[in-house]
């Protein structure tokens, strides 16, 4: 019961957030949407373009609708709150090319531990092991190759949101570990909740494609 009661409430809440999204983005003049996040707008669809991975969305300026270009399908509402809110937080804010971890985005330490959980702990239970299996994943996904770690890959989900998944594998006296890497501008394109979510996205999709 208290499970079905948490389920209820997360629905609402993620609902809640779904609508201040939307409206945050309809608000706002397409042509700078376009110039702060490095997306197309669609006059005739009046929708963004936005890439992710290896794929596109259309996403409606004025109702936040989300289908991908390939074949009209939607994204979980997660992914939707997402991409809106990256549409309507990015101010066009230069890469800085300098990386830092969870706990140096503002206010990171307060989601130290659900982080922990939605992506260092996925990461190393489907490729802890796997450091070969994780690197020809990611490259399927549009990643590149990094020098971290034991392996690494530098995936871009979004136009100016780089991020870096690092692994080691460890050996006889350590575990593997791993981590992840945010571009020292990312607080200006997404905020730190959602940096809490969108690694985790991306691992579970790996993981699928096992």
């Amino acid at each position: 019961m208290k499970q079905h009661e948490l389920s209820e409430r997360e629905k609402f809440n993620l609902g809640v957030a779904l609508d201040k999204a939307v409206n945050e983005l309809s608000e706002q003049d397409p042509k700078f949407v376009c110039l702060n996040s490095g997306v197309i707008y669609n006059r005739e669809q009046e929708s963004f373009i936005l890439p992710y991975l290896n794929r596109k969305y259309f996403i409606h300026h004025r109702s936040g609708e989300v289908k991908s270009l390939l074949d009209g399908r939607g994204v979980s509402i997660q992914l939707q709150i997402l991409f809106l809110h990256y549409l309507s937080h990015a101010d066009g804010t230069p890469l800085k090319k300098e990386w830092i971890t969870f706990k140096e985005l503002p206010g990171g330490l307060i989601y130290v531990e659900p982080y922990q959980k939605r992506t260092i702990k996925p990461l190393l239970k489907y490729f802890g092991q796997k450091a070969e299996k994780f690197v020809e994943t990611a490259l399927s996904l549009g990643g590149e190759k990094a020098s971290f770690g034991d392996a690494s890959i530098i995936l871009r989900p979004l136009p100016r949101v780089p991020l870096g998944f690092v692994l080691w594998e460890g050996d006889e006296e350590f575990p593997p570990s791993a981590n992840i890497l945010y571009d020292a501008s990312a607080a200006h394109y997404l905020p730190t909740e959602d940096y809490a979510l969108l690694p985790g996205l991306i691992i579970w999709e790996m993981a699928a494609m096992l």
